[in-house]
């Protein structure tokens, strides 16, 4: 761990105090299972003394406790959420400071959630065919292109909800993998599972029979369809897909009835959503993978190599390996296209991606499609201080007949800095030089870096300052 994270101190004392209600203990009681005294614990709990190694050990022996229980993984995100929803102009241009809104998200976790879900609710509202479809003076109180992007929105806030780890159908997942056979061709042994037990039988079909779907199913005749522009993986990830949805609809059933959702178009995302994580349990299954994955040190392309997958799957795989008495490290990934529209974003850690607009363009992921096939390694620290490490490198797609091009997707996967020992990407970096680490933003509007050459809009959360007389290398300034 590099010096400079290693003695960062710790404030955590709302997430003491919650843990502490939690079991039912006194103050008294806790600082004897701690072996501090009540008024120490006290000040802890008011943040007004961090949490040292020691106690953090000690909290952790006492309670059985997960030391990411106390790292605060999501308030960074949590606290980004809030300040995109407080600069909404209903506000009155009243945002409190970052500080503020980081107490907030720290210290009332659920009932800034609570906020956010009210918040989110009326704008769904806004959207209806009413007079307050639109905010005074008119225009779409979302970003252009994101009026009707909240089912999907639903679904990856309660992925995220889950740490992206669904422990019951990555069971089912792993068992159906050791019981495929033969079992080193994945491929021939679901395409036998489908026969032998649902009766259903799997075809390939040339582009000019199938010309715009990559995968069909006739429920009719038993028949799925897959497309012959589909690679290998594609192909196993696929015929996995279909074995969820035959074999595990009740349980699929039942876990879209406990998310709770507030449409239909997200329980349908969501059974997608359940049966695509299925299928990546299925390819690559927990303990065996998880394995592979400590002994090559989250190597992907040797990942990849090893269970017949492709490297956007398994850095999709490494944000699910969350399972509790077994965890890998928390990876988050983004995945964008050449305009910088993203379309994936998946969290078992606490990476703090922005609901709209874009990424950081400081933050190299954009770079990959001027290298493709390259890794690129990028140390990168956000405004609040936490450091991650960034793996991009753009990934394949599936190609279309000629002359239709082929879509160009880059993907980031990263970690916090302090698991940089246990990564192979991140060897040769000199982490205790503050030039190695790239200062980024979650996204400009909700950055308040000074004086940044990169910067596209100004922060939601200022004011500009407009001075004719000078120019500086910001393209906005602001008090």
């Amino acid at each position: 761990m590099p010096q400079a994270a290693a003695n960062r101190k710790i404030f955590a004392g709302p997430r003491v105090r919650r843990l502490r209600q939690g079991l039912g203990l006194t103050q008294a009681a806790m600082a004897g299972d701690l072996g501090i005294s009540a008024s120490y614990l006290n000040l802890v709990e008011r943040n007004q003394r961090p949490l040292t190694a020691q106690l953090v050990l000690k909290l952790a022996e006492a309670y059985s406790l997960d030391l990411r229980d106390l790292s605060g993984e999501g308030e960074a995100r949590l606290a980004a959420e809030l300040t995109e929803a407080l600069a909404d102009p209903v506000f009155g241009g009243h945002v409190p400071a970052p500080a503020e809104i980081m107490e907030a998200a720290a210290s009332v976790p659920a009932l800034s959630q609570a906020f956010l879900t009210l918040y989110r609710a009326w704008l769904r509202d806004a959207r209806g065919p009413t007079a307050a479809a639109a905010p005074p003076g008119g225009g779409s109180r979302l970003p252009p292109g994101e009026e009707d992007g909240f089912p999907i929105d639903e679904v990856r806030d309660y992925f995220h909800a889950q740490g992206n780890f669904i422990a019951e159908l990555d069971a089912e997942a792993e068992a159906l993998h050791a019981a495929l056979e033969p079992p080193d061709d994945l491929a021939a042994g679901l395409r036998a599972h489908l026969r032998d037990r649902h009766g259903l039988r799997v075809s390939v079909l040339p582009v000019h029979a199938m010309p715009d779907a990559q995968r069909r199913f006739d429920r009719h005749n038993r028949r799925l369809f897959l497309s012959e522009l589909l690679p290998q993986p594609s192909r196993v990830f696929q015929m996995a897909v279909q074995v969820a949805l035959e074999e595990q609809a009740e349980r699929l059933d039942r876990l879209i009835a406990e998310a709770g959702f507030a449409t239909e178009e997200a329980r349908r995302l969501y059974r997608i959503g359940l049966a695509n994580y299925f299928a990546g349990a299925a390819m690559m299954p927990y303990g065996a993978f998880l394995t592979a994955a400590e002994r090559l040190r989250y190597d992907i392309t040797l990942l990849a190599g090893r269970f017949g997958a492709s490297i956007e799957q398994v850095a999709h795989r490494l944000t699910t390996l969350q399972r509790g008495d077994r965890r890998g490290v928390p990876f988050f990934l983004l995945r964008l296209d050449n305009a910088g529209n993203i379309s994936k974003r998946f969290a078992a850690g606490g990476f703090p991606f922005a609901r709209y607009g874009g990424t950081c363009p400081r933050w190299r992921v954009h770079d990959a499609f001027a290298m493709p096939g390259q890794t690129i390694v990028q140390p990168v620290e956000m405004p609040d201080g936490s450091s991650y490490l960034t793996i991009s490198r753009t990934v394949d797609t599936i190609p279309g007949p000629h002359p239709e091009p082929p879509r160009k997707l880059a993907i980031s996967l990263g970690c916090e800095i302090s698991h940089a020992a246990r990564v192979v990407y991140g060897d040769g970096l000199d982490l205790d030089n503050p030039s190695a680490v790239t200062p980024i933003g979650v996204t400009c509007r909700m950055c308040e870096r000074p004086n940044c050459a990169a910067r596209a809009f100004p922060p939601m959360t200022r004011k500009l300052s407009i001075d004719a007389s000078r120019k500086n290398l910001s393209a906005f300034e602001f008090g």
